[in-house]
């Protein structure tokens, strides 16, 4: 007799944990908790400077368009590699089909550059983003204000007939991209069901010319500065920076500055993108 009431309650009793299991595992797929697809856009070919041209063609024999051409895609690869655990990547350098290549001239086709204060990068490590507490913060407003307002007051102009302006500090300032006709990102955005597109706005290696105590010094550097502009599905920018690292003045090998010197870069890029 009391097995036979044990035994309903122990139907029931597996029927709800079952639900449970099943409840806690279901995806509804909503915009929220779907997996995130970025389009990776590479730097325009012309949009690349490189002052270690010269000692990297002496030692590989390359020209410098085989040396940028090695530099675009090695970074788009390495990007890739670093996001693929994280998302979906269209990667429109590797794609040779012809829609992949029309993508790409629609996208250089309609975007301008222009320099703007870049933004705050995120943390590399996730623990380090409560760091930045309320005083932080505001202090950090202000004093992007006051660089805003200073970039504002050293544009070019006319005051009552002389041309005005004042030697601006780019060390904090990128290369922004204008998108001259939106809509074209927006229906690539509807076509390739995009979430964010990532483009890499300009790609520098420059030596610190400003400086002549650094001319002599065996110590002295050059900084790779990638220049870049997140933006989501309806053409409205996230976030636009930089990510630069140090190198050795006189390295003369593309494959080991790809190898030894892109990761902190793209680690300083893809830490602002919300996964």
């Amino acid at each position: 007799m009391k097995m036979k009431k044990i035994f309903p309650l122990l139907i029931l009793l597996l029927t709800i944990v079952h639900v449970s299991y099943a409840q806690e595992y279901l995806d509804f797929n909503t915009s929220e908790n779907r997996t995130k697809r970025v389009l990776l856009v590479p730097f325009d070919s012309r949009i690349y400077y490189n002052d270690a041209t010269e000692i990297m063609a002496k030692y590989s024999g390359d020209t410098h368009d085989e040396i940028m051409l090695y530099f675009r895609e090695q970074f788009n690869l390495q990007l890739f590699n670093a996001l693929i655990d994280s998302c979906e990547v269209v990667n429109l350098l590797s794609d040779n089909t012809r829609q992949a290549q029309d993508d790409i001239s629609d996208i250089y086709s309609i975007i301008g550059y222009e320099l703007k204060l870049a933004m705050q990068n995120a943390p590399e490590d996730p623990d380090d983003v409560d760091e930045m507490n309320f005083i932080q913060r505001k202090r950090y407003e202000k004093e992007q204000q006051r660089k805003h307002e200073e970039m504002e007051n050293s544009r070019t102009r006319i005051v009552n007939g002389e041309i005005v302006g004042k030697r601006r500090n780019v060390e904090d300032k990128y290369l922004h991209i204008v998108f001259h006709q939106p809509d074209v990102l927006v229906q690539i955005a509807k076509r390739r069901d995009i979430d964010y597109f990532l483009f890499i706005n300009q790609f520098d290696i420059k030596g610190n010319y400003g400086d002549p105590y650094l001319s002599g010094n065996p110590n002295r550097e050059r900084t790779i500065k990638v220049h870049f502009s997140l933006f989501n599905a309806e053409a409205k920018l996230v976030h636009g920076s930089f990510g630069e690292n140090k190198l050795p003045f006189d390295l003369d090998d593309k494959k080991e500055v790809a190898n030894l010197y892109f990761p902190e870069v793209i680690r300083q890029i893809i830490s602002n993108i919300k996964f």
